[in-house]
């Protein structure tokens, strides 16, 4: 087997959400990128270049967590939001909105960080006998 390509960082991974009580299926999917994909680290890059340029260097909480957010922010590639709303809207998505999602709804970004996270929603069907990590 080459291994070489067991895990395609480039993937997507549709993510149904589920409540946060009950964790029943809301009819809400996003399309998740890998946190290993280009457009994730492309984020994490900018927020270290912006902290190794700066002349303080001094990294605080807000910043990390800003990281963290903008990384979750930036693991959806898509959404349907189905019959459910946000902010008595359909959100259409972008950076900012995704961001606005994530930051306001803790229980939203759990779920969106950890399948971006998981690499097992990456990797490509093994062989029969094989088990998933």
């Amino acid at each position: 087997m080459d291994i070489s390509s067991l895990v395609n960082s480039e993937d997507l991974f549709e993510l149904q959400l589920l409540h946060p009580a009950t964790e029943e299926p809301l009819g809400i999917s996003f399309m998740i990128r890998s946190a290993e994909s280009n457009e994730v680290k492309k984020i994490v890059r900018q927020h270290s270049d912006r902290f190794l340029a700066s002349r303080k260097k001094k990294l605080t909480t807000s910043k990390v967590e800003a990281e963290y957010l903008d990384k979750a922010a930036a693991a959806i590639a898509s959404w349907s939001w189905g019959e459910q709303q946000w902010k008595g809207e359909q959100p259409l998505l972008s950076f900012e909105k995704a961001r606005e999602v994530v930051e306001e709804a803790g229980w939203i970004y759990d779920q969106v960080a950890g399948a971006s996270e998981d690499r097992a929603n990456f990797m490509k069907s093994l062989p029969k006998g094989f088990q998933k990590p």
